[in-house]
């Protein structure tokens, strides 16, 4: 637990190390506390890099930390838009974003994300609106009552977004059409 602690304190730290780190915790649950611990820390970069691992965990699979659903969707929303150190807070809240969006299993949580989602889609950071959108389209694979909406704010990437929002947007599209092609 204590190398969890430590390892998100490394110097410097970018994706090789959040990929390196998530893939050491796995699924082992002493790490996956430590780490969830270290979100609900005080000290704001290391909060950051506990999510960037915590993404990367559910990249590959949610399964780890869907234990975790009410408290991280939590997080997400307590977590002030505005403070000293806004990029480091809106790093978490985008990665935080993907991780809801995955890690909800029941339908009370993913309703509950796709309303922090639609909430985060209104956000000025292009990264954080581009991750709600993902999140959104990430829901309605599991919840069909939200496809509607999914596919709105798919198609108003798609239409109005960044280059990258675009290719984002047309990822997810190409899921959920997938996902619901006998519609």
């Amino acid at each position: 637990m204590g190398q969890v602690r430590n390892l998100l304190r490394v110097t410097p730290w970018g994706l090789p190390q959040a990929r390196i780190l998530a893939q050491e915790i796995g699924d082992y649950k002493p790490s996956l506390r430590a780490l969830i611990r270290e979100l609900f820390g005080e000290n704001i970069a290391v909060r950051k890099r506990a999510a960037d691992v915590a993404r990367r965990i559910t990249d590959a699979d949610p399964a780890p930390l869907q234990r975790y659903a009410d408290e991280l969707a939590g997080l997400l929303e307590s977590l002030p838009v505005f403070v000293s150190h806004k990029q480091a807070e809106k790093q978490t809240r985008w990665h935080l974003a993907l991780v809801v969006s995955r890690v909800a299993h029941t339908q009370a949580q993913r309703l509950r994300a796709a309303r922090i989602m639609s909430l985060l889609v209104e956000d000025n950071s292009n990264a954080l609106r581009c991750a709600a959108m993902e999140g959104m389209a990430t829901l309605a694979l599991n919840e069909p009552s939200l496809l509607p909406d999914a596919e709105a704010l798919v198609e108003q990437f798609l239409w109005n977004g960044t280059p990258a929002m675009k290719a984002r947007a047309r990822h997810m599209q190409k899921r959920l059409m997938k996902k619901y092609a006998e519609r």
